[in-house]
């Protein structure tokens, strides 16, 4: 059937309407449309006093006026705060400029965060404002400020909880791009048959993580890809690994959870929203 001259104009109009209502979506609408996701996280060595704690998960901020602004990063920690989580645990990436300022302004958010259990953070390569691997990167005043606002940032390091006379650990660490990560350092002094949560900015670190004892790990860094088309999925990865892109996924003994963040670097996403999780924690069976 051959087209008339008007169909033909009417075909392609339609096609340039739907392109720009697409992109139009794509810029201002998808990068605020945050998703709760909820997952069992599976925790080997789970004591029965922690089967079911609830871990409220935030990754990439990246506060700069001029990328992410406030506002709406203060709206999503409110969403986060109306999910009544345990605890927090924010997996680094919090700001996109050195200016000191746009710390004190990131870390002033967590005020308003008080789950019963505390928030931990560990930091990401733009913490140490790098965009690719810099070993030696210098770290930024963002991490001062966030334990001035009451925020456990763990730099290869753990703390335990303690619930019922059963443990749990929490271990952060450092940026995996700036050279400073050391799992082995973080977990020297946790016991190997004890419950571990990792925080862990990138998740490229799981297998050296695993490598040094694994646990539950928590990571950001890829933001899904931002921009995932069908058939073909994320146009740009951060990582080694795309198949970890985001989601629960098995690494050795290991579980790894890879949240897809909040923030951008250029603001635009298609089916990749941002994300808050929350993770319900599991016995490994």
């Amino acid at each position: 059937m051959r087209l008339t001259r008007r169909q033909l104009l009417g075909a392609v109009a339609g096609s340039v309407a739907a392109a720009v209502g697409g992109a139009a979506y794509a810029r201002w609408i998808e990068p605020e449309w945050i998703r709760v996701e909820q997952v069992d996280l599976p925790v080997a060595h789970l004591p029965p006093a922690w089967n079911g704690l609830r871990v409220g998960l935030i990754a990439d901020l990246h506060h700069s006026p001029r990328v992410v602004p406030l506002d709406y990063l203060d709206r999503a920690i409110g969403r986060l705060q109306s999910l009544r989580t345990d605890l927090v645990a924010v997996a680094g990436d919090f700001v996109n400029t050195p200016d000191p300022a746009a710390g004190e302004r990131v870390a002033g958010l967590f005020d308003r965060l008080v789950p019963p259990l505390g928030v931990f953070a560990c930091l990401g390569n733009h913490d140490y404002g790098i965009v690719r691997p810099t070993p030696g990167a210098r770290r930024l005043a963002v991490a001062d400020r966030l334990r001035e606002h009451g925020v456990r940032v763990l730099c290869n390091e753990a703390v335990r909880l303690r619930r019922a006379g059963e443990d749990l650990w929490i271990t952060g660490v450092d940026d995996f791009w700036a050279d400073r990560c050391r799992p082995e350092t973080a977990l020297a002094g946790v016991p190997p048959d004890a419950a571990r949560l990792i925080l862990c900015h990138n998740p490229d670190a799981a297998d050296a993580v695993e490598a040094a004892g694994g646990g539950s790990i928590l990571a950001g860094h890829t933001h899904g890809g931002q921009v995932r088309l069908p058939w073909i999925g994320p146009l740009v990865l951060p990582v080694r690994h795309r198949d970890r892109a985001e989601g629960l996924h098995r690494v050795g003994r290991s579980w790894l959870y890879v949240n897809r963040g909040i923030g951008w670097l250029i603001r635009v996403r298609l089916n990749c929203r941002p994300e808050l999780s929350v993770l319900t924690l599991r016995p490994v069976r």
